[in-house]
């Protein structure tokens, strides 16, 4: 999964938004026709590093998050961010 920050042009409005999708063409076709797509980026690193696993769960913890939860978010975007390093 990736993370792409998109300019979005609804006919009315300019807007920014977060946006996650596996690339650009799954991005496109899902939520296309919403308006046209100005600029895409992909942010994924930006948001997803080293510090990331760490800060969601104080996160989770802080919110009243079980710790079966916890452990498996964590897990899951520690999998996540370690496929992406490769």
């Amino acid at each position: 999964m990736k993370l792409f920050e998109c300019i979005v042009d609804d006919g009315k409005n300019v807007f920014k938004t977060l946006t996650a999708a596996q690339n650009k063409k799954e991005l496109l076709s899902v939520y296309g026709g919403n308006g046209s797509f100005e600029k895409i980026t992909d942010v994924t690193k930006d948001y997803f590093t080293d510090t990331s696993i760490d800060y969601l769960r104080e996160c989770l913890i802080k919110t009243g998050w079980g710790k079966g939860e916890t452990e498996l978010i964590t897990a899951l975007l520690d999998e996540h961010i370690r496929k992406q390093n490769k």
